[in-house]
């Protein structure tokens, strides 16, 4: 290993000889049973060689218990029972189905009536057939037989002939046996701690199809457990996994000839064998190591001559001078290029700066932010906080530019101290670059939310919203969408059902003070989405809250409105108006809190008024496009 160098070619040393699984575990067993008493080694490996074969008994047993014979005959007799018990009722009820009396038909009463004709048979048929005839008298009664009498006692004699009774019987009785004789089989958890113990150590690969067979076998005790419970007309099982039993037999034989092999090895000779054996095993696993260890060295080796040499060939000064010329004729001329484009996009041409290179250091060009006007004057001191954050958020988007990745963008209020115009523009370009890499944005300004949303949605970007917040769990708590603040009419409206579930349970507890206090709350915020409709829905967002333009394209939706749309909104804020603490009731009055299903019935109430309205705005809409469709025609 010390002579090892980084020319040397280990090629010819690819093929050689490693450890099998079977060899490992056989030098481990070697191991074990030469630093004991050959005696005793010898006694335990033929006790392991007896339990691999009653292993094998077992495993027969369990094959013969989930052979198909086995489990559809269980299933075949149940079927049978259930369709001889079928004929028996047929033929019960076409005997005594007119009857009104208790035990017709039971064996008690089949025993009376064989007795009777028994007794009319001794008597000789002249004298006393069975059953009589219409006319003749009765060998119990002496009385004379009616005609009805006469044909129900032939329907006696022949639901007696038929034997169904009997016969169905004995099918449940044989159906029952053999259920009872399959739900007391059992596949012992013990077998596996003896495939374990006795297989896992020698044969992996017998031992996984011993376990794959016992998995096929209690999967068709489960299907047969099934099928006893539905009786399908074709039953069906899973294969079973074949079992390999001669393999079985060459392990326990295997491991009887190694236990003759211990035993001989009481004398020199013998035990000299076992320790060449293992001798020879060892040499092949250390082979094996020291082979590993010598290509790594040789690679290691390698890598370190690759430094040495590298290290002669580079300096950092050359490296940075080289780079600076680089930046000089490539990078620059595009680093400037692009951050005007940025800063215009961002700013328009309020922020009047340039970059400029300024040196280098370790072969990385690096730059300054200057003013078009003074370039000796510091850019911090003349440039607003606002002014400043977009001049920092164009240099970034113009290193990432030059970048060879896509990676995601995380940006933490990238709009803090900008006023709405400057606002805007920074979402425009986030929602532009959000097309090609995924943008994460957090922020308090919803404002700004709302203008990433409505931008993203305009581009065809999927946008995924939520907002992070805290509680008694603690920080950072993540829900989905937004805050109720800017949460849409539909999430509120659930937010709103899952309050009133809430509330009704403090109903149903009376809790009176915090179910008062629940529906005040419940009641604020119906209101505030009540308003929030007249933005969202009555108005189709024609015109929102702090949007500095006006969406045209929605005033077609507002011709679907009606007085009773209106009449809805305004009996529905109204309702939340009384329910609320913004007006104090009075002292004397005391009117008691809206019960959960009025908060229920006033949540349908929105629900429906925003559905039907929503309905009859997209036909609106759709009629309109259709009329200006026809008009371009």
């Amino acid at each position: 290993m010390s002579s090892l160098k980084a020319s040397f070619d280990l090629t010819p040393l690819q093929n050689i000889d490693l450890l099998t699984e079977e060899q490992e575990q056989r030098l481990n067993t070697l191991q074990k049973d030469l630093s004991q008493d050959p005696v005793k080694a010898s006694d335990e490996q033929n006790r392991r060689a007896t339990k691999i074969e009653q292993l094998k008994t077992q495993l027969n047993r369990i094959a013969d218990a989930c052979s198909d014979d086995s489990l559809l005959g269980v299933v075949e007799k149940q079927v049978t029972a259930k369709t001889k018990r079928r004929a028996a009722t047929v033929a019960a009820q076409t005997a005594f189905g007119d009857l009104d009396m208790k035990g017709v038909g039971t064996s008690v009463w089949q025993t009376l009536w064989a007795s009777a004709k028994s007794y009319a048979t001794s008597l000789g048929e002249d004298l006393s057939p069975f059953p009589p005839a219409e006319g003749q008298a009765c060998v119990l009664c002496h009385q004379e037989i009616k005609s009805d009498a006469a044909t129900r006692m032939r329907g006696f004699e022949e639901f007696i002939q038929k034997d169904t009774e009997r016969l169905a019987a004995r099918a449940e009785q044989e159906a029952q046996e053999a259920v009872v004789e399959f739900k007391n089989f059992r596949i012992e958890p013990q077998i596996l701690a003896t495939i374990r113990d006795v297989v896992v150590t020698t044969d992996s690969a017998l031992a996984k199809n011993i376990r794959r067979f016992l998995a096929s076998a209690r999967v068709r005790l489960s299907e047969t457990r099934k099928f006893l419970g539905t009786l399908p007309d074709h039953p069906s099982l899973t294969a079973l996994e074949p079992l390999r039993g001669d393999a079985i037999d060459e392990l326990a034989g295997s491991v009887r000839t190694y236990a003759a092999s211990l035993s001989a090895s009481i004398d020199h000779e013998g035990r000299q064998r076992l320790e060449d054996e293992r001798a020879e095993l060892l040499d092949i696993k250390d082979a094996e190591r020291f082979h590993t260890i010598a290509v790594a060295e040789v690679e290691r080796l390698k890598s370190l001559a690759l430094v040495d040499a590298c290290l002669k060939d580079m300096a950092t000064t050359t490296i940075t001078k080289l780079g600076n010329a680089i930046a000089d004729d490539l990078i620059t001329p595009l680093m400037q290029d692009r951050f005007q484009k940025e800063i215009v996009a961002l700013a328009d041409n309020r922020v009047r700066v340039k970059i400029e290179r300024s040196g280098g250091k370790f072969g990385s060009p690096q730059y300054l932010v200057r003013l078009f006007a003074s370039s000796d004057a510091k850019v911090e001191n003349v440039l607003s906080e606002g002014e400043q954050t977009c001049v920092a958020l164009a240099s970034y988007l113009t290193e990432l530019a030059n970048a060879s990745h896509s990676s995601a963008l995380v940006f933490d209020d990238p709009v803090t101290s900008l006023d709405h115009i400057w606002r805007n523009s920074v979402a425009e370009r986030l929602a532009e670059e959000a097309k090609v890499r995924q943008v994460v944005v957090f922020t308090h300004d919803l404002i700004f939310v709302n203008d990433l949303h409505q931008l993203a949605k305009k581009a065809g970007t999927p946008v995924k919203l939520a907002h992070l917040g805290r509680g008694v769990n603690g920080v950072g708590l993540v829900s989905d969408n937004l805050p109720w603040e800017a949460a849409s009419i539909r999430h509120r409206i659930d937010d709103l059902e899952k309050h009133a579930r809430a509330a009704n349970r403090l109903y149903d507890a009376q809790d009176d003070a915090r179910y008062r206090a629940s529906s005040y709350d419940f009641y604020d915020k119906l209101r505030s989405t009540w308003e929030r409709g007249v933005e969202d829905i009555l108005f189709s967002g024609v015109v929102v809250r702090h949007r500095d333009y006006v969406n045209l394209k929605g005033l077609d939706r507002v011709a679907a409105l009606t007085p009773k749309d209106i009449q809805a909104v305004v009996s529905g804020f109204g309702k939340c108006s009384n329910h609320i603490k913004g007006h104090d009731p009075s002292r004397g009055r005391n009117a008691a809190a809206p019960k959960p299903t009025d908060m229920i019935a006033d949540i349908q109430a929105l629900k429906t008024w925003e559905e039907d309205l929503r309905k009859r705005q997209n036909a609106a809409s759709q009629q309109a496009r259709s009329n200006n469709k026809v008009a371009t025609a």
